[in-house]
């Protein structure tokens, strides 16, 4: 996925500090635009579900719907 960012111009591989030998990725200008982009229609997406629904409450979603899926990332369904 980096690779195919990094061809799109989305991230930039840059010097580490901490070691020598590996690059830290961030996103560029265009990066941070997509991913603003994104967040953007995600939340007028999740506009439309409820109308009572303030931006606070989607914030507060979003946040504990991420940690949830961070945390059943690892759960073994079979």
């Amino acid at each position: 996925m980096v690779n195919d960012a990094a061809a799109r111009g989305l991230v930039e591989s840059v010097p580490n500090p901490a070691h020598k030998r590996s690059l830290l990725i961030r996103l560029t200008g265009e990066g941070r635009a997509a991913i603003t982009a994104v967040f953007d229609h995600e939340r007028a997406v999740l506009r439309q579900v409820g109308g009572d629904l303030t931006d606070d409450d989607i914030t507060a979603c979003i946040r504990v719907l991420s940690r949830l899926l961070r945390h059943l990332d690892d759960v073994d369904v079979d």
